[in-house]
């Protein structure tokens, strides 16, 4: 074997080998920040990232990344921005606000437009508001999937696609671990920033009222969508509002300290499963077919 063919071979062999995880972002509006500092530590240990699925902020947030933009890049344009850069007060009988200009942030600050774009294979959810089903996005227009998932019912008018009406994706799957596994993720980190408002005591607002209601009815549910982590990270982030976006730099450092500490049982998996993965004879074959091509 000449020594190009060698290093094509020894390619695609480490790229098989090195599939890496998962990453599935969990709703919870500012405290979702917190996912910046996973992949932070990610990129800093150089663990690689397979697939992305979010739901509401985790949608954003992971097809701004999926989409190749630099994540120093990302937490600088997260720092800048506040509720009036994506929400619009608009009165009606659906919400309070419409998050149109979110469609308009998407096209503006992405490096993708389409999910056929993306680097990352990406899903994006939702949640059909006719049926309470799920409603997994992974191809077409990235703006209207973030919306869908980003419309906090009460809040935010639903997403109208097709014949559906579209709300937040933390409704149905807090954190999309289901869909990071369907997408081929072999090992999925479920990261988990609740949708809690952060205070206590009575609340002041329709959305606390609204979110305090929803994280209730989530919390004595069976936590289905841990089934399918192989690890679960929960941020220390409670002492976050849904709208302190200004503290961008307390929630990304408690997302990095949740990352750090599961760095090497993620790299055990990650082992495992290039043991698991490389295998003489036919493995060899394949590799060696996949490098011809």
């Amino acid at each position: 074997m000449n020594a190009d063919l060698y290093s094509r071979v020894r390619m695609v062999a480490e790229s098989n080998l090195r599939r890496g995880v998962g990453l599935a972002l969990g709703a919870g509006f500012a405290r979702g920040y917190a996912h910046l500092g996973v992949l932070q530590v990610f990129e800093e240990e150089q663990i690689p990232v397979s697939h992305i699925a979010g739901s509401s902020i985790g949608s954003i947030l992971g097809a701004a990344y999926a989409s190749g933009a630099p994540l120093a890049r990302i937490i600088e344009k997260c720092g800048e921005i506040r509720f009036r850069d994506f929400a619009r007060w608009r009165v009606s009988r659906f919400g309070l606000a419409s998050n149109d200009r979110l469609g308009a942030l998407v096209q503006r600050f992405f490096d993708s437009r389409q999910f056929e774009d993306l680097v990352i294979p990406t899903a994006i959810v939702a949640t059909d508001l006719g049926t309470g089903d799920p409603v997994v996005f992974k191809q077409g227009s990235l703006a209207d999937a973030i919306r869908a998932s980003c419309s906090f019912p009460g809040l935010f008018e639903p997403i109208q696609i097709g014949t559906r009406y579209l709300a937040d994706g933390g409704l149905v799957a807090p954190v999309p671990t289901r869909a990071a596994r369907e997408l081929g993720a072999e090992i999925v980190v479920g990261i988990s920033v609740g949708l809690h408002d952060g205070h206590r005591g009575a609340p002041t607002n329709i959305f606390q009222v609204v979110s305090r209601a929803v994280s209730a009815a989530q919390k004595h549910q069976l936590e289905g969508w841990e089934r399918h982590a192989n690890i679960v990270l929960r941020p220390s982030v409670q002492g976050l509002a849904w709208d302190d976006f200004e503290r961008i730099d307390e929630a990304v450092e408690a997302g990095a300290a949740a990352a750090r500490t599961a760095v090497p049982q993620i790299k055990k998996l990650l082992a495992v499963r290039q043991e698991q993965t490389f295998q003489p004879g036919r493995q060899g074959e394949f590799l060696f077919a996949q490098a011809l091509r």
